[in-house]
C-alpha cells in the first residue's frame, strides 16, 4: 500500500497531541476530579443522510464547580464510503446540579480526524487526515458520588465537508470525591521507582476498508521524568496484515495521572520511526517517519509487578494508518 495522499507528516498533526499534553499539565496540579467515562449510540452523516454506530472513551478533569476540560477518542462507525475516527480535547461548562441530580453541560474544541476513504483502482481506499471541531451537549444525571449517567449529543464539523451527527448514551466514574481524598490517593500512586520494563501482545489494524489485523509484539523502556510525566521507547515488530512494515520504533513523551493507589492512565504524543518497510524504495518522499498517539491504562498488583494496556494510532503520510491494541505486564526496576 503505498499510494501517496500527503506528501510530508504535516506539523499540524502534532498539536492537537500537544494541546492535550498542555491541557494535562494545566489540569493535574489543582483539580478536584478525575472522570473515565464512555459511551455509544448511532451517528448520522450531515452529507448523505446515511446511518452507522459511533462510540468514545473520554478522561476529564474538573477545573471548578462549572468548568472541566477533557480528551476524547471518538469513533464515527462505517459509512458506505467512509471509516472515520480522532481525537478531541474540549472545553466543557456545566449547570449545578438540580435536587435530584441532574445537570446540563456544554464542551466545544478542536477535532483530528482519520478517515479512510474508498477510491478506485489499487489500493482501493486511502487515509486523509483532517482538522474539524467538536460541539457536545449533555443531560447528565448523578446516580451518587461516583457514578453518573449521560445522553449526549456530538456535532462534528470536519474540513473535508463530511459532518456527522451522533446521539449517545454514556455512563462516567469520578475518581475522588474531593481534593483532599484523590490528593491523598494520587501520593500513594506515584510511582517509587523511574525505570519500568513492559513486554506486550497484541494485535495491529490496518486503516482500510476490510480492516485487516495481525499479530504485533513489543518490548517497552518506560522512564518516569516526574508524578506527571514521562518518556518511553517502544519496539514493535508486526505481521499477517497488508501493512508494508514489519517493524519499527516508538518513542513518546507522556502525560500521567494517577486515578488511585493502584491505577494511572496516561495519554501520549510522539513519533514511530519505521525499521523496515518493503515500499520505502518506491515512495517519492520519506515515509518512514509516523505520528504516534496513545492512550494506557496501568493497574500495579505490587509496588514492582503491573499490568498494562495501551492503543495507539499512527498516523503516515501515505496509506499505512493503523492501530496497535496491546496488553502485557511490566516489572519496576
Amino acid at each position: 500500500m503505498c499510494h501517496q495522499v500527503g506528501a510530508r507528516v504535516q506539523w499540524q498533526r502534532w498539536l492537537l497531541p500537544l494541546l492535550a499534553v498542555c491541557l494535562g499539565v494545566c489540569l493535574a496540579g489543582n483539580a478536584p476530579a478525575a472522570e473515565l467515562d464512555g459511551f455509544a449510540g448511532g451517528r448520522q452523516s450531515d452529507r448523505s443522510g446515511a446511518k452507522t454506530y459511533t462510540w468514545g472513551i473520554e478522561y476529564r478533569e474538573a477545573i471548578t464547580e462549572h468548568w472541566s476540560g477533557s480528551f476524547l477518542w471518538l469513533n464515527e462507525g462505517h459509512l458506505p464510503h467512509n471509516h472515520r475516527d480522532g481525537q478531541a480535547v474540549q472545553a466543557w461548562w456545566r449547570t449545578r446540579p438540580t435536587r435530584i441530580g441532574l445537570s446540563l453541560e456544554f464542551g466545544l474544541g478542536p477535532y483530528l480526524d482519520y478517515d479512510t476513504h474508498v477510491t478506485p483502482g489499487d489500493p482501493d481506499s486511502e487515509d486523509r487526515h483532517g482538522w474539524g471541531g467538536l460541539a457536545s451537549t449533555d443531560v447528565r444525571w448523578a446516580m451518587d458520588r461516583n457514578w453518573s449517567a449521560y445522553l449526549r449529543l456530538n456535532e462534528v464539523e470536519s474540513s473535508a465537508k463530511h459532518g456527522s451527527t451522533g446521539l449517545v448514551l454514556g455512563v462516567a466514574y469520578v475518581f475522588g470525591p474531593n481534593l483532599a481524598t484523590l490528593a491523598a490517593r494520587r501520593v500513594a500512586a506515584e510511582p517509587s521507582r523511574k525505570w519500568e520494563l513492559d513486554a506486550l501482545l497484541g494485535t495491529r489494524i490496518v486503516n482500510s476498508f476490510q480492516s485487516e489485523g495481525g499479530g504485533a509484539e513489543a518490548l517497552e523502556l518506560r522512564l518516569q521524568l516526574g508524578p506527571h510525566i514521562a518518556a518511553t521507547a517502544m519496539v514493535v515488530s508486526g505481521q499477517d496484515t497488508a501493512l508494508n512494515w514489519k517493524d519499527g520504533l516508538a518513542i513518546q513523551f507522556w502525560l500521567e495521572q494517577a486515578l488511585s493507589a493502584r491505577l494511572r492512565a496516561g495519554v501520549g504524543a510522539g513519533a514511530f520511526v519505521v525499521g523496515g518497510d518493503s515500499s520505502l524504495h518506491t515512495d517519492s518522499s520519506p515515509g518512514n517517519l509516523t505520528s504516534a498517539f496513545s492512550v494506557t491504562i496501568a493497574y500495579a498488583f505490587t509496588p514492582r509487578w503491573l499490568a498494562r494496556i495501551a492503543w495507539t494510532r499512527l498516523g503516515t503520510g501515505d496509506d499505512h494508518d493503523c492501530d496497535l491494541l496491546l496488553a502485557g505486564a511490566g516489572y519496576a526496576l
